[in-house]
C-alpha cells in the first residue's frame, strides 16, 4: 500500500513506497517525482489503480487506441494493450537516444544521499553532471523539492513538512542556496504546494506563504538575499463586487499561487485556488518594487504590464500566451472520488470548453496556441497514455506520442515546440524513460533511459531556455 501526501506539489503525486522493494523501485519514484510543474504547482491529481502485480483494476471509460499516423511515436511491437494476458507486460518506447537539431536540453536535479547533482541531457548524449552541491540536504529533511533559478546559479529548496497548521495551511519550509551550497535565505510557514516563480534574470524568487503572505526574495549585487513580506489584502480574496446581503466568509483563506511576472517586469501575478473546486477563482498582482497590491479581472496577456506566461512558470502551464485563456484542473464533483477535469476558460472567466479525459496526467500551452494534453485511461498502470494537441476549437489533433501498457507517465514541460514526458514501467522489469518530441513533427524524437537500480533519485526536471 502507499500513503498519499495530500500536500504534494507534484502534478502526479509522489507516493511513499513501502519497504522491501529496494532500489529497483527508485525509477518509479523518480518518474513520478519529475512529472512536476516547475516553478509552481496545483497538486490536484487523484491517484487511482490497483498495485497488485498480477491483477488489474477495472477501468472507467478510457481513451480508445487511435490509429497512430506514420508521424506519431508508438509502443514497441508486442506490447500488451489489453487485459487478456494474465501476466502484464509493460515496455518503454523504442526510441533511440539520438541528436535532434534545434531541440532544447533537459536539466535534471538528482538527490544522492545529502548531496544534490545538477545534470544536463543533450539529445544524443548521456547525462552530464554540471554541478554537485554537497550537503544541500540535511539529515533531518523528510523530503525536498528543488526549484532552479533560470540562470542555474541558485536553487530554492522546499522542505516538505507535512501536516497542516491551525490556519489550514501547511508546515513547509524553504532554503535558498547558491551554487556552493551557501544558505542565502530560509523561510517558514510556507505553502510548497503553491510552488515558487523566478524572475528571468534569477535575481528574485516569489514564494507563497500561509496567512495571506507572499515572500519576494531578492538577490543583491553582493549576493545577499532580502525578503520583502507582502501581506495580501482581504479584497484579493473576497468576491468583487460584493454581493448584496450577507455572505459567509470562510475561516480558511484559499491558497494562492504565483503565476509569473509581467512582460515589463514591474508586476508579479498570482491566482487564488478554490479549496472546493481546485480551479483558479481569482487573479491579482503585486508590485515588484512597491507596496501596491490589486485584484485584476484578467491577466492582461499581451500588454506590457500583463502576465507573460513563460515556460518554467505555473503561468506557462495554465495560461495561453496567445489568447490569455486559462486551463484549470478542476476537482471531480463526484463525492466518491475521481479524476479531475481540464476546464478551459476565456480571459474574462467565461466558460470555453472542457477536455474530457479519463486520467489527465499533465497539460501545457504551446507558444503558437493550442493546449498539449497528456492523458491515459488510468493514473497508475494504464493500458495506454497519449500526448495530443487540443486546438482553440476544442478539437483534438492526431496523437503525438502513444504508449502501450506502462506503470505511470507525466508531462515534464513544453518549450519551443518540444515536449518532454517521462514514463515508467515495473512489470516485469523496472525502468524509466524521458522522451523529447517535436510536437510539430513527431518523427523528430529522442529518449533517455533511466536505470531502475540507480542509487540516486531524480527529483526535478526542466527543459532549458
Amino acid at each position: 500500500m502507499t500513503d498519499r501526501r495530500d500536500d504534494s506539489p507534484f502534478e502526479v503525486p509522489v507516493e511513499r513506497l513501502a519497504g522491501g522493494r529496494g532500489q529497483r523501485r527508485r525509477a518509479l519514484v523518480a518518474a513520478l517525482s519529475i512529472a512536476l510543474v516547475v516553478g509552481g504547482a496545483i497538486g490536484l491529481a487523484t491517484v487511482a489503480g490497483n498495485d497488485s502485480a498480477d491483477n488489474e483494476a477495472s477501468h472507467g471509460p478510457g481513451i480508445a487506441r487511435a490509429s497512430a499516423p506514420a508521424a506519431s511515436v508508438s509502443a514497441r511491437p508486442g506490447s500488451s494493450a489489453t487485459g487478456s494476458s494474465r501476466r502484464r507486460v509493460e515496455e518503454l518506447l523504442a526510441i533511440p537516444n539520438r541528436e535532434v537539431a534545434g531541440a532544447p536540453n533537459l536539466t535534471v536535479v538528482e538527490q544522492d544521499g545529502l548531496d544534490l547533482r545538477v545534470r544536463v541531457w543533450a539529445p544524443g548524449a548521456g547525462l552530464t553532471t554540471v554541478r554537485t552541491v554537497s550537503g544541500a540536504v540535511k539529515s533531518t529533511d523528510a523530503a525536498v523539492f528543488p526549484v532552479l533559478a533560470p540562470t542555474g546559479d541558485r536553487i530554492l529548496l522546499f522542505l516538505l513538512g507535512g501536516g497542516a497548521t491551525g490556519s489550514g495551511g501547511s508546515n513547509d519550509r524553504a532554503r535558498l542556496i547558491d551554487r556552493a551550497g551557501k544558505v542565502l535565505w530560509t523561510g517558514t510557514d510556507l505553502a510548497a504546494q503553491s510552488g515558487a516563480v523566478w524572475s528571468r534574470d534569477g535575481r528574485m524568487v516569489i514564494v507563497a506563504g500561509n496567512g495571506r503572505r507572499w515572500h519576494l526574495v531578492s538577490i543583491g549585487s553582493d549576493g545577499a538575499a532580502t525578503d520583502r513580506v507582502v501581506r495580501l489584502p482581504g479584497e484579493v480574496f473576497l468576491p468583487s463586487p460584493t454581493p448584496i446581503g450577507s455572505i459567509s466568509i470562510s475561516r480558511v483563506d484559499p491558497r494562492t499561487v504565483p503565476l509569473g511576472y509581467s512582460d515589463d517586469g514591474h508586476w508579479a501575478y498570482g491566482g487564488i485556488v478554490s479549496p472546493e473546486l481546485g480551479l483558479l477563482i481569482g487573479e491579482f498582482r503585486v508590485a515588484v518594487d512597491g507596496p501596491k497590491v490589486e485584484r485584476v479581472l484578467d491577466l492582461g496577456v499581451g500588454r506590457p504590464d500583463g502576465l507573460a506566461p513563460r515556460p518554467g512558470t505555473l503561468g506557462g502551464r495554465v495560461v495561453d500566451p496567445t489568447t490569455g485563456r486559462i486551463a484549470n484542473s478542476r476537482v471531480n464533483a463526484d463525492t466518491s472520488g475521481g479524476a479531475p477535469s481540464l476546464e478551459i476558460r476565456n480571459p474574462d472567466s467565461s466558460f470555453a470548453f472542457d477536455v474530457a479525459r479519463a486520467a489527465p496526467l499533465g497539460s501545457a500551452w504551446g507558444a503558437h496556441g493550442g493546449l498539449y494534453v497528456l492523458s491515459a485511461d488510468n493514473f497508475l498502470f494504464p493500458a495506454q497514455a497519449v500526448l495530443e494537441r487540443i486546438g482553440p476549437d476544442a478539437k483534438a489533433g492526431p496523437p503525438i506520442v502513444t504508449t502501450g501498457p506502462i506503470t505511470s507517465a507525466g508531462l515534464i514541460g513544453l518549450r519551443n515546440d518540444y515536449a518532454a514526458i517521462v514514463i515508467s514501467v515495473t512489470r516485469p522489469e523496472t525502468a524509466a524513460q524521458i522522451i523529447l518530441v517535436d510536437v510539430t513533427d513527431p518523427t523528430r524524437t529522442s529518449a533517455l533511459e533511466l536505470p531502475g537500480d540507480a542509487s540516486a533519485s531524480i527529483i526535478a526536471a526542466e527543459l532549458e531556455p
